[in-house]
Formats: structure tokens, C-alpha cells, sequence
């Protein structure tokens, strides 16, 4: 048996996140999301130094994951949102490995950069996909329903929008918000009938550390400037990606599903979802330093998309590959409801195999 070594954990680092979500109800939501910044670039300098060879363990558990996803899925397709760069790049990569079909949302320039990597030819194709637009979410299920594939083994939902001043999606809501979960949210239930057709669907949904800095979300504050805080409102959008799953798993457990879908965290990377905000892209310069490549914070997203044994784990919040404690908030029903009956409103969407 191949001996698979994870990333050392720092439980002082889980017990500090779920302090800080304690004291979110105290502090401004924008100094919250900012201190967990500061916890989880501490956090890598800490697992630099404890494994020196974090990079060589990261490319070792990649393979062995592509390995088993290769003797199961031998006609696999896939989803991921935002591959054409940062973690869905990598993402998006490891998927077309392993031998799956898979469709990005954008970005010719990435399918040529895999198959060069690679030397894979015609595993990965471009489909247009809006986020912001429910119109166009629609359209992308509808051109890919069309096809013809009989099945969706895996969606990543992976897309994302950080630190961004205020604007609003195409339907008017929190572009953070709607792009990060509403956009999500409507993609994935258009292709909920697909995946339940699949031997085992997954869906992985990347959240954020910065989760912890939410003590709820302000539907209030979704349609107006009143109130917009860039930091604030990316964190409502990551803990509703938390309840999301949550108030999808029941459904899927009680539909008696085999869908599984699952959240993670990639840790703070160096990406580029800062380039909203040139003083904080200025000041990523150094801290980059300390900041995880793409491929070490897209592990938990390849793992959860590739790995064997996780046909019956459903409803969790991974980081390094390690189900965690996410904000107590999001274990509450009552707030997953309240998300749920928020979308169906905002999105007129609602749960259907």
C-alpha cells in the first residue's frame, strides 16, 4: 500500500480559527477576514519548517490520486469553474491526468497550456460561462446537456471573486455573493440530474478560511452599497458555500442519493484574486513569500474530485485533506435553511434529481 504523508496539522491553528469566529461577533467583519489572512500565512511557514519536503509530499499525492482515479473512471467527465487559472488550472490539470473529459469556463489560453504540460490531446475543452449572469449558467447546462454526455462525475465549483469594490450581478445582487455561491448554487442544481446519473458524482465546492469572520450573512445587504465591505462580503460569500453543502448533503441523503459533495479550503495561495485591488496586490508582492504555490492549495479540491474511499463522505469541510471544524454557524439548520430559501428566492431554483 502506497503510504500517502499530509500536510502536519497545527491544532493550535484550528483552535485559533474557531476563536476568531467566537470574537467575530465583537470585531469588524473586514479586521476578522484580515487576522485569519494573517493565521493561515503563519500557518505555512509553520508547515514549511516542520516538512521540508511539503512540495515532493504534495507531487507524491497527486499521482497516487490520479492513479486511482484512472483504474475507476475510465470515462469520467468533468466540470471546473474557473480553470483557467490559479487552483482550477491545477484542478482542471490532474482531472484531464486521471483521463477525464473535462470543460472549463474560459480560457483557450489554458487548454493549450495542459495539453503542451500534459501531452494529453483532446481531453479538455472551453465552454462560456458567466457567473454573474443566471442566464448565462443556464445556457453553459444547456450547451453542455447538449453534448450529450449521460452522465457528470465531477463539478468543481471553484470560480471565485475577492476584495472587489461594490457592484452588482446581472440580476442585481452582491457580485461576491452572487458569483461566489448564487451563480454556484444555480449551476450546480441544473446539473444535479446529471451527476445523480453518474457511478458516483461529486461535487467539491471551494470555501475559505475566511468563513470564520462571518457570525451570519446580511441578506439585507445584498442588493445596495449600504453597508459593503470588500473583505465583509467575500466572507458571507465563503460561509454561504459552507451551507450550502450542508443544506445540499441532507437533501441528497434524504433523496437516497449517492452524490456526494464536500467543501474545502486551499489555504492562503498565491493567486490572483487580489488583482481587484492594486494597494492589496502591491502588498502581496512579499507576502507571496509565505503564501502556498497553486498546486499545494488545489490538493484538497484534486483530492476530493480523485481519491478513492470517499464514495460515502458527504457534507464536509476539508483542509489538507483533513475534515475540519468549520464555523459553528454554518453547523446551525436554521442558517442552512435560511441560505436555502434565500436562493431558491433569489434564483427561483430549487432542489430536483
Amino acid at each position: 500500500m502506497t503510504t500517502i504523508i499530509l500536510p502536519p496539522r497545527a491544532q493550535w491553528h484550528d483552535r485559533a480559527l474557531l476563536k476568531i469566529a467566537a470574537l467575530s461577533q465583537k470585531w469588524p467583519l473586514a479586521l476578522t477576514a484580515s487576522v485569519v489572512g494573517v493565521m493561515e500565512c503563519l500557518l505555512n511557514v509553520w508547515q514549511l519548517l516542520q516538512q521540508r519536503d511539503l512540495v515532493a509530499q504534495t507531487l507524491h499525492r497527486r499521482q497516487v490520486w490520479i492513479k486511482q482515479a484512472k483504474s475507476s473512471h475510465s470515462h469520467g467527465v468533468a466540470i471546473v469553474t474557473g480553470g483557467n487559472t490559479g487552483l482550477g488550472f491545477e484542478t482542471a490539470k490532474a482531472l484531464v491526468e486521471a483521463g477525464f473529459t473535462t470543460v472549463i469556463g474560459k480560457g483557450q489560453e489554458a487548454v493549450d497550456k495542459i495539453e503542451a504540460q500534459t501531452g494529453i490531446k483532446g481531453k479538455l475543452s472551453v465552454m462560456a460561462l458567466d457567473l454573474s449572469s443566471q442566464e448565462s449558467v443556464k445556457a453553459f447546462v444547456r450547451e453542455f446537456k447538449a453534448l450529450g454526455h449521460q452522465h457528470l462525475d465531477v463539478l468543481v465549483n471553484n470560480a471565485g471573486m475577492m476584495d472587489i469594490p461594490f457592484g452588482l450581478t446581472k440580476e442585481g445582487y452582491e457580485m461576491q455573493f452572487g458569483v461566489n455561491h448564487l451563480g454556484h448554487y444555480t449551476l450546480t442544481l441544473a446539473l444535479l440530474p446529471l451527476i445523480n446519473k453518474a457511478p458516483q458524482g461529486r461535487i467539491v465546492v471551494l470555501s475559505s478560511g475566511a468563513m470564520y469572520a462571518s457570525t451570519d450573512i446580511r441578506y439585507d445587504l445584498l442588493q445596495s452599497p449600504k453597508g459593503y465591505s470588500r473583505l465583509g462580503h467575500y466572507s458571507y460569500s465563503k460561509l454561504a458555500n459552507i451551507l450550502f453543502v450542508k443544506a445540499l448533503d441532507r437533501r441528497l441523503k434524504q433523496a437516497r442519493s449517492k452524490v456526494t459533495v464536500n467543501a474545502c479550503h486551499p489555504g492562503a495561495c498565491s493567486t490572483d484574486l487580489f488583482r481587484h485591488n492594486p494597494v492589496m496586490n502591491l502588498m502581496m508582492v512579499p507576502v507571496r513569500i509565505v503564501c502556498r504555490s497553486p498546486l499545494v492549495g488545489a490538493m484538497s479540491s484534486i483530492y476530493l474530485a480523485l481519491a478513492s474511499g470517499l464514495d460515502t463522505i458527504s457534507g464536509e469541510y476539508f483542509f489538507d485533506q483533513i475534515p475540519r471544524t468549520p464555523n459553528p454557524v454554518a453547523l446551525q439548520e436554521k442558517s442552512q435553511e435560511l441560505l436555502w430559501s434565500k436562493s431558491v428566492e433569489f434564483t427561483g431554483v430549487d432542489f430536483k434529481l
